[in-house]
């Protein structure tokens, strides 16, 4: 009796040990990181030879600049091996507050050729449907410290490898 109480207790343990895991949750595709990845927010400006792998919704902390946000979405991509990151657009998130930045995936399975398979923004709709208005974050608001978004902000992005 003692020796399965022991078990059990053994094994509720041991299912409780990865919850409180600090192990990276990201199991999408990724490539060797890289040291630098460039922004692009048009399509069409894809070069024909990237391969997108990543599809992403980014909620940023509450109060964060332009500069903040692109620094975090860099660093996101270039850990996971991206060299090219396509933006979306971006919508505001009044009811949500965060203290740091998320990064949701929403696939693919297999990497594919952005030029030729490229469906469109169609990834997280529910997450995407149920957030505010647009609010403008395109390449003047990128880089710049100003303005502030006084709420977090849910943005689109795909990362790409090019070379």
């Amino acid at each position: 009796m003692k020796i399965t109480n022991l078990l059990s207790l053994f094994f509720i343990a041991l299912l409780l040990s990865g919850c409180f895991s600090n192990t990276d949750k990201y199991k999408g595709l990724r490539f060797p990181q890289t040291s630098s990845s460039d922004i692009t927010f048009q399509e069409q400006s894809i070069p024909a030879e990237c391969t997108a792998f990543a599809h992403l919704l980014m909620n940023t902390k509450t109060g964060s600049t332009g500069k903040e946000i692109g620094a975090a979405m860099h660093k996101e991509a270039e850990e996971k091996g991206a060299d090219l990151i396509l933006v979306g657009m971006a919508r505001e998130l009044s009811d949500e507050d965060f203290d740091t930045d998320r990064f949701d995936y929403y696939g693919p399975q297999y990497a594919y050729n952005f030029d030729r398979t490229w469906l469109g923004w169609k990834f997280g709709f529910s997450e995407w449907t149920d957030a505010g208005d647009l609010v403008g974050l395109g390449a003047d608001v990128w880089n710049n410290t100003e303005p502030v978004f006084d709420n977090s902000v849910l943005v689109q992005a795909v990362f790409l490898q090019c070379n």
